[in-house]
């Protein structure tokens, strides 16, 4: 038997943990100076749209870095050539590039399709049917809003993957963010930064159309969707990321805002656990 050659450079787990180091060395033009880096699988598809946009965003910085997931390939198919994955039968996995939908946002037959196999994976990694449905319809509400807030609809792109007890979600566009969005509108001109732009957007009732408009981000239909499960959210956009974690999350629960690099748009990751596993890591 061929002893395995190990491969020379830095390895990390790429979880949100490296995503974050990863894109602020890259940011402060340092991430060369670490020389070869590979990010390993850490069963978690959020990071990985992250670092794909911040490779986006950093070519030149992430030239020696190594992103060894095989869904990554799935993400940059979708954002370069407008590739849907996880349409087809069993599918476990999938991302959805939005400029596959109409100009508005209109939900084909092939995003339905896709969102049908979405809640089969959801069922399949242990969760009640009503739930199943609750989060893949709180994900057509942030696709929805890519089209509403982003500015940047074409670059927006839905994902999902699933294990036995799990079962995540991703949102991304490459947008003009949250702060920017809200600040169109005089209800929030004296917005200071992201940071603050996050914990708003995460309200029932603000809109960057304004906080009378009856309409916003479609966060509070998430939150409602984890209830009673043990789920993990993070929102970033901009220079902050805002995450949520534990059972019944809400804005009175675990919240952690803190300062990122920049990373343009916005992109919303959840992470559900099924009840029956409690604990479980994905």
């Amino acid at each position: 038997m061929e002893r395995e050659i190990d491969e020379p450079g830095q390895k990390v787990v790429g979880d949100f943990d490296a995503a974050d180091e990863l894109l602020f060395a890259a940011a402060n033009g340092e991430l060369p100076d670490l020389g070869p880096v590979r990010v390993r699988r850490s069963g978690l598809i959020g990071p990985l749209v992250e670092l794909v946009r911040g490779r986006q965003c950093y070519p030149e910085a992430f030239a020696s870095v190594t992103l060894e997931a095989p869904f990554v390939m799935t993400i940059e198919a979708a954002i370069d050539r407008n590739a849907v994955t996880g349409a087809e039968k069993d599918a476990r996995a999938g991302v959805f590039p939005l400029r596959r939908l109409g100009a508005d946002g209109e939900r084909s037959d092939l995003w339905q399709l896709w969102a049908i196999r979405a809640d089969q994976a959801a069922l399949k990694a242990g969760f009640p049917a009503r739930i199943a449905a609750e989060i893949v319809g709180a994900l057509g509400e942030l696709q929805d809003n890519v089209f509403r807030h982003s500015e940047a609809a074409g670059t927006g792109l839905a994902a999902f993957a699933a294990r036995p007890g799990s079962f995540e979600v991703v949102v991304s566009d490459g947008g003009v963010g949250v702060l920017a969005s809200l600040r169109s509108h005089p209800d929030y001109a004296g917005l200071e930064d992201a940071g603050v732009a996050l914990k708003v957007a995460v309200a029932d009732g603000e809109s960057r159309f304004g906080r009378d408009c009856g309409c916003g981000f479609g966060m509070g239909q998430m939150f409602r969707a984890l209830a009673n499960h043990d789920g993990d959210l993070r929102f970033r956009s901009d220079d902050h990321a805002l995450e949520v974690r534990g059972h019944s999350p809400s804005l009175q629960g675990r919240v952690q805002l803190r300062q990122k690099a920049a990373l343009p748009g916005l992109t919303v990751s959840v992470l559900c656990r099924s009840a029956s596993v409690p604990g479980r890591t994905f």
